[in-house]
């Protein structure tokens, strides 16, 4: 068992970096395990050769701020999805990121 942010595969790639909505007032978010995860989606595009991804919805300071997350192993990517979805939902992102994972 291993936390899902020490995830070997994961290097690199947690925390997501998270935007919000793009106009001159808007707050940012601060980059880290800030906010609470409000939705997971797993995405297939609609072009042929792209990847499968996580979109990823997060709230901070009463903005809701969007990020995205690919793997080029899906199967393992279609894990880290699983896990967030079932056990991730309206948990912090410090705490989806000690989720205990063991794929």
């Amino acid at each position: 068992m291993v936390k899902l942010r020490d995830h070997e595969k994961l290097k690199g790639l947690w925390p997501p970096v998270f935007e919000g909505p793009h106009s001159f007032w808007d707050k940012h978010h601060p980059g880290g395990e800030w906010g609470e995860l409000q939705q997971v989606k797993w995405v297939v595009p609609d072009r042929k050769g792209e990847l499968p991804y996580l979109k990823i919805i997060v709230h901070w300071d009463e903005v809701d701020f969007r990020g995205v997350m690919t793997h080029d192993d899906t199967p393992f990517l279609k894990k880290v999805y699983e896990a967030m979805k079932s056990r991730g939902i309206r948990k912090t992102l410090e705490e989806v990121g000690d989720l205990q994972v063991d794929f």
